[in-house]
């Protein structure tokens, strides 16, 4: 894919982890640099590997404390979906904005930044097509498995998204069923794509200590 952005669905409150996970404190990508939070820990990943732009979708709670990370690339875009819509929602406000994108990226932000070859591994396949039918059409999304489980993140063409521009979008994992056998798994080997930072346990135990929020 000549190009690729991400989506990080950064917009849930955190009650269950003690405050917003967009804003969840993430150690440096390289060692003696400042920590950051988690949500442009992913999008500074991201542009660092295979990403010409970063959408990272945030309530506006957050909005102006993110800012102060921002750098080129990272476009913020506030949460303006119902509630009840939840991470549907975000992908709703996001979907309008990916311009030319041919390839998407979206990563919840309640889990670690996916490697680099990982992401690769998933767009590969994206390109690959159907193995041992070459007449099959495309898969239109790629999810991640370890051990036989799946995980995040999800890549998909730019028109697999076109569901989200219309009313009453469905969570992905709704869609990406839908989507039937053009939605296709691949097994990496990576136990990352299974981490999920939902508690606070979740956080001691990939980051050896409890979850702290940059204000």
């Amino acid at each position: 894919m000549n190009k690729v952005i991400t989506i990080v669905l950064a917009a849930g409150t955190g009650k269950r982890l003690g405050g917003p996970k967009a804003l969840l404190a993430w150690p440096a990508a390289t060692k003696g640099g400042a920590e950051r939070p988690l949500a442009l820990a992913h999008a500074e990943a991201r542009l660092a590997a295979e990403s010409a732009r970063v959408l990272v979708v945030v309530r506006s709670s957050v909005f102006h404390a993110l800012l102060a990370h921002v750098r080129p690339g990272i476009d913020l875009v506030a949460w303006t979906a119902p509630d009840d819509l939840g991470p549907a929602g975000s992908l709703a406000v996001a979907a309008p904005r990916i311009g030319d994108a041919e390839a998407v990226i979206v990563t919840p932000v309640d889990v670690p930044p996916a490697s680099a070859v990982t992401v690769a591994r998933l767009l590969a396949r994206l390109d690959a097509g159907v193995p041992g039918a070459p007449s099959a059409p495309p898969p239109l999304a790629v999810r991640p498995r370890h051990l036989g489980r799946g995980g995040h993140p999800v890549v998909l063409r730019a028109e697999a998204l076109q569901r989200y521009l219309e009313p009453d979008p469905p969570p992905l994992r709704e869609h990406l069923r839908a989507l039937g056998e053009r939605c296709v798994d691949e097994e990496v080997d990576d136990p990352g794509v299974l981490h999920d930072l939902n508690v606070p346990v979740d956080v001691l135990r990939v980051l050896g200590g409890p979850p702290r929020f940059l204000a």
